[in-house]
């Protein structure tokens, strides 16, 4: 899916009300780990970490995301 707004791993900002705040922004809030390494291997520059996860409900995405997961009821 190249759209967030319906999975159930999207973070949504909201207003002081509670609604969906207009600007449409809010983060990825899928939750991995990455499998361990063998003991004789090592990260170079320690653990590697994950960037951005900002999304937006008026924009796609450039890729299909293999983590989109519908909201059990809708």
């Amino acid at each position: 899916m190249k759209n967030c707004t319906d999975c159930k791993h999207a973070q949504w900002d909201r207003t002081m009300s509670g609604r969906l705040h207009p600007s449409g922004a809010g983060r990825c809030g899928y939750e991995y780990k990455l499998p361990p390494l063998p003991a004789a291997r090592r990260w170079i520059g320690g653990e590697p970490m994950a960037s951005s996860g900002y999304i937006n409900r008026h924009q796609e995405l450039g890729e299909h995301c293999p983590y989109f997961a519908r909201e059990e009821g809708k």
